[in-house]
């Protein structure tokens, strides 16, 4: 016959794991959350810098897009910056690696950005 379990029984020794185990994993989501959102915002500030850079050669867009990055606090990899103008448009696409240090890990977050020339 089983009785009813009280509080010092295995199931709710369980209970108490597993709730800890949850709490651990939302803080480690919580941290990382902390970490990576500015990441997004300040690609976001980037992003709304770069449709209003004039139209400049390919070194000068890839100097400014690393200068400005930095200023927002973004590691941009300066080997890590394409821009491609496709031919016959106005169009400029920009790809970027903004790398994030971890404290066991480093991650390379990739953004790309599609401006256009105001200049026909």
């Amino acid at each position: 016959m089983s009785g009813p379990e009280g509080p010092g029984s295995s199931s709710a020794r369980v209970a108490v794991w597993r709730i800890a185990a949850a709490a651990i994993v939302l803080a480690a989501l919580g941290l990382m959350g902390t970490i990576l959102v500015p990441v997004y915002l300040h690609n976001f500030e980037l992003e709304r810098f770069l449709r209003q850079v004039p139209p400049s050669s390919e070194e000068a867009l890839r100097q400014t897009i690393i200068d400005k990055g930095h200023a927002l606090g973004l590691d941009i990899v300066a080997d890590h910056v394409q821009i491609r103008r496709p031919p016959g448009t106005n169009r400029t696409g920009i790809h970027y690696v903004v790398r994030v240090s971890l404290w066991l890990y480093t991650v390379d977050l990739h953004f790309s950005s599609n401006t256009r020339s105001t200049v026909k």
